[in-house]
C-alpha cells in the first residue's frame, strides 16, 4: 500500500516537472500549456492508454484551432464571436450530464477562451500559438506514458458507469451567464493577464447546486490564491539561482514532489483542494518566472486579480440568496 503510494507520488512529481522542464528548454511562448496539460493528464484523467489520452486532447485541440478560426474571420466584429462562443459554452453544458463530464468540459472551455483574448488583445503569431499547444500535447502524452511504463499504478478491477443527471435549463443558463460576462469583460477591457482568472470561473459556473457553488468559490479562494503565495515564497527561495536548470529543476521537482506527496495522503476533508493547489501554484511559476526575472509582481497581481473575481463570484450568491430569501417570505 505504502510502495503503491509513493510510486504514485513519484509518477506525478516526474510527469509534471519533466513537461514543465521542456517548456522551459523549447523557449516557446506558450510555456504555459506545459504544466497544465500534464497536472490534468496526472489529476484528472482516468484512461492513461494512448486512445483515452488521445481522446482527451483531441476536444482540446479542436477548440484552439476553432477559437483561432473564428477570432480570424470576425476579427471585425467581437459581438459574432461572443455570441458564437456562447452557443459552444451552452452546447458543452448541456452535455455534460455527469461528474466526469463536467471535469472534462474544463479544458477546452478555457483553451477556447486563452486563444479568443489572446487573438484579439496580442501581436502573438497565432499559429505558431497552435503549434505550441500541439507540441504541449504530444511531450505531455508521451511523458505520461513513459512514466507509466517505468511506474505502472496498482491494477484495479471493475468498471463503473458514471451517475447521469438530466441538466436543466436554469444550470445551462447559470453557466452560460457567468462564463460568457467573463469573456465578455475579457474582451472590452485588455487584461490578459486576468484570462486564467476564468478558471474558478468556469468551475463555479458548472456547479449543480447553490451549496456546490458556495463551496467551490470558497475552496478555490484558498487554492488559488495559496497557491499564488506558494509560487512566490518558491520565487523568493530560489532567487538568483533561477537560470541555473540543475538549482531550478531541483527545487521545482521538491515543490511538486511535497504537494504530490499531499494529493495521496491527505485523507481529510481538505484532500480535494491539493490538485487544485498544485494547478495555482505550477501555473505562476510556469508563466512569470524566467531566466532574468522573478516573476514576483506578475505572481501577486495573479493573487489580487483572482481574489477580485472570487469576491464577486460569492457577491453574486449572497444577492440571488437575498432575493430568493425575499420572494419566499412574499409569498
Amino acid at each position: 500500500m505504502k510502495h503503491s503510494m509513493n510510486t504514485d507520488v513519484l509518477r506525478t512529481t516526474c510527469i509534471v516537472c519533466i513537461c514543465m522542464m521542456f517548456g522551459k528548454i523549447f523557449h516557446v511562448n506558450s510555456h504555459v500549456y506545459f504544466a497544465l496539460f500534464p497536472i490534468i493528464i496526472a489529476t484528472k484523467v482516468k484512461d492513461y492508454s494512448w486512445k483515452g489520452l488521445s481522446k482527451t486532447f483531441a476536444l482540446v485541440l479542436l477548440s484552439a484551432y476553432c477559437a483561432v478560426f473564428v477570432s480570424e474571420v470576425f476579427s471585425d466584429h467581437p459581438f459574432i464571436i461572443w455570441t458564437i462562443s456562447i452557443v459552444l459554452f451552452d452546447q458543452l453544458r448541456k452535455r455534460a450530464d455527469s461528474h466526469a463530464k463536467v471535469g472534462a468540459l474544463f479544458m477546452p472551455t478555457i483553451n477556447w477562451i486563452l486563444n479568443i483574448v489572446f487573438a484579439l488583445h496580442t501581436n502573438m503569431d497565432m499559429p505558431q500559438r497552435l503549434h505550441e499547444v500541439g507540441l504541449a500535447i504530444v511531450v505531455s502524452i508521451c511523458v505520461t506514458k513513459l512514466f507509466f511504463w517505468l511506474l505502472p499504478p496498482k491494477t484495479t478491477s471493475g468498471f463503473f458507469k458514471p451517475k447521469t443527471t438530466p441538466v436543466t435549463t436554469q444550470q445551462r443558463l447559470i453557466s452560460v451567464s457567468l462564463i460568457g460576462l467573463g469573456l465578455v469583460f475579457l474582451m472590452i477591457v485588455n487584461l490578459i493577464s486576468g484570462a486564467f482568472c476564468m478558471v474558478p470561473v468556469i468551475a463555479a459556473a458548472t456547479q449543480t447546486s447553490r451549496e456546490a457553488y458556495l463551496k467551490i468559490v470558497k475552496s478555490r479562494f484558498i487554492t488559488q490564491v495559496g497557491g499564488c503565495a506558494i509560487a512566490a515564497i518558491f520565487m523568493l527561495l530560489i532567487a538568483g539561482y533561477q537560470s541555473d536548470i540543475i538549482i531550478y529543476g531541483l527545487g521545482l521537482f521538491g515543490l511538486i514532489y511535497v504537494i504530490s506527496y499531499k494529493i495521496y495522503t491527505d485523507e481529510g476533508p481538505h484532500q480535494e483542494l491539493h490538485p487544485d493547489i498544485l494547478l495555482a501554484t505550477m501555473l505562476p511559476i510556469q508563466l512569470y518566472m524566467t531566466n532574468s526575472e522573478l516573476g514576483l509582481s506578475s505572481t501577486f497581481l495573479r493573487g489580487w486579480e483572482l481574489s477580485c473575481t472570487l469576491g464577486i463570484l460569492a457577491l453574486f450568491y449572497f444577492i440571488t440568496t437575498a432575493k430568493k430569501r425575499h420572494a419566499t417570505e412574499l409569498h
